[in-house]
């Protein structure tokens, strides 16, 4: 019964290791807002680095305070960009030809300290949209063109914590196991003789 419960005990710690993934949740991140055209507004440069905890409400609701013009939502592994209450013209401009850019920054994984991102997969119905990310932020940029409330941007952060290999912690925890298990039968071996 003993080895049944140690064998159980290892293979469980075992898929939980297996199975964690970096998450943002928790986190505290910044928002930036750059435009390409046009002097500094007070509503894109003018807010600084915005702070935010992720968790489960949108963390930057109705940036522009403009009718949801809006939304950024961060999730424990991507990020939601939507537009509500359109069409309406652009950003500042309407002549497509500059960009409003957005920089998340300071994106670390909960629990996953040394964990950064190595790509990103964008999805999204939007056209002439530039995206980058590095270790540790992501950045969007939208061109200055009219928006309507059926575009989004959805970006999926890929991390080195998203293969399914245990952590180092894991592999020690499985192996104190067996080795308990093979001092057991040594012991029941004595034993019997």
């Amino acid at each position: 019964m003993k080895k049944l419960i140690s064998l159980v005990l290892a293979a469980t710690v075992f898929l939980w290791g297996a199975n964690a993934y970096a998450s943002l949740m928790g986190d505290e991140v910044f928002l930036t807002c750059m435009q390409s055209s046009g002097s500094d507004h007070e509503l894109c440069e003018g807010n600084g680095a915005l702070p935010a905890i992720v968790g489960a409400d949108v963390e930057y609701p109705d940036y522009f305070n403009f009718e949801d013009s809006l939304n950024i939502d961060i999730n424990a592994e991507s990020i939601w960009v939507t537009f509500e209450n359109g069409p309406y013209c652009g950003w500042f401009t309407c002549d497509g030809l500059g960009f409003l850019e957005f920089w998340l920054t300071d994106l670390h994984w909960v629990g996953m300290p040394g964990g950064i991102i190595t790509g990103i997969e964008v999805i999204t119905n939007m056209v002439g949209i530039q995206t980058g990310y590095d270790d540790h932020s992501v950045h969007f940029a939208l061109p200055e063109t009219p928006v309507d409330s059926s575009m989004f941007i959805h970006i999926n952060l890929i991390t080195d914590h998203d293969v399914d290999v245990p952590e180092p912690g894991t592999f020690i925890l499985l192996a104190l196991t067996l080795a308990g298990l093979a001092c057991s039968k040594r012991k029941n071996l004595i034993v019997t003789k």
